[in-house]
């Protein structure tokens, strides 16, 4: 089997982050699907036009597992660089919206940046322990049989 090599330039992750843009005097909220330190790319029920300059803010949540303390917000400017229409299963009409980052406010790169990291870590281990159980079961059968 081929395999095809990663062609992007930044790890993204799968995150279902809030999510508010404003642009031309319209407010926007959603949730991103994914998002890297060069973009993201949301799900919203209009098309905004290509390179329309957005204001962005997303949520992140605390980091850590049982971290009790407040959300952490990132605030860019960006760029729309991609909208298409979706087929959406529950007949609404949704365009994919691929939005590149431009520019943070102070310390929001290093903020998100390190929610990417934490994200991307917690799913290697995750991995690895899933890994170790399989491992375990089949030597479990291969000994019991």
């Amino acid at each position: 089997m081929a395999r095809t090599r990663e062609k992007r330039r930044r790890k993204r992750i799968d995150a279902a982050l809030a999510l508010t843009i404003e642009y031309d005097q319209e407010k926007i909220r959603a949730a991103t699907k994914n998002i890297s330190l060069l973009g993201t790319f949301i799900e919203v029920n209009r098309a905004i036009p290509t390179g329309t300059k957005l204001n962005i803010k997303i949520k992140l949540p605390p980091k850590g597992p049982g971290k009790s303390g407040r959300s952490r917000e990132v605030r860019s400017e960006g760029v729309v660089f991609r909208s298409s229409p979706l087929i959406s299963l529950r007949g609404e009409r949704l365009y994919g919206t691929g939005i590149s980052f431009r520019s943070f406010r102070r310390g929001s790169e290093r903020t998100l940046a390190d929610y990417i990291d934490y994200v991307l870590l917690r799913e290697k281990k995750a991995g690895k322990i899933f890994m170790f159980r399989r491992k375990e079961k089949l030597l479990k059968r291969k000994g019991g049989e």
